[in-house]
């Protein structure tokens, strides 16, 4: 009988490799994930993704989400220090807290 869509895996990968094989944007998955402490539950340091539950993969969606929202945050903030102090006459070699803050001071 024919076979349609994807060819089966190569039996010697194994089941993670195998859906990072198949699936272009699974290339990145993890081969661990940290699960962020919960009432009642402690912090998960590494949890082989392989052993996870949907649960699993939920809660450390939520720890990833507020460290990208951290870095987001910083990321921002910076902008905002970098174009204060270039709004306010500041020069490349010009340390940007001292030209924001004096920008300031003067208001």
């Amino acid at each position: 009988m024919f076979t349609f869509g994807k060819s089966k895996p190569d039996a010697s990968l194994s089941a993670l490799e195998a859906l990072r094989k198949a699936h272009y944007s699974l290339s990145s998955l993890p081969d661990a994930i940290r699960i962020p402490a919960m009432p009642g539950n402690d912090e998960i340091a590494a949890k082989p993704i392989s052993e996870a539950t949907i649960d699993d993969l939920a809660f450390a969606m939520r720890g990833l989400e507020a460290e990208f929202n951290d870095v987001a945050d910083k990321m921002q903030a910076l902008r905002k220090l970098s174009q204060i102090a270039r709004d306010a006459g500041g020069l490349g070699a010009d340390r940007a807290v001292e030209v924001a803050a004096h920008i300031q001071a003067e208001r």
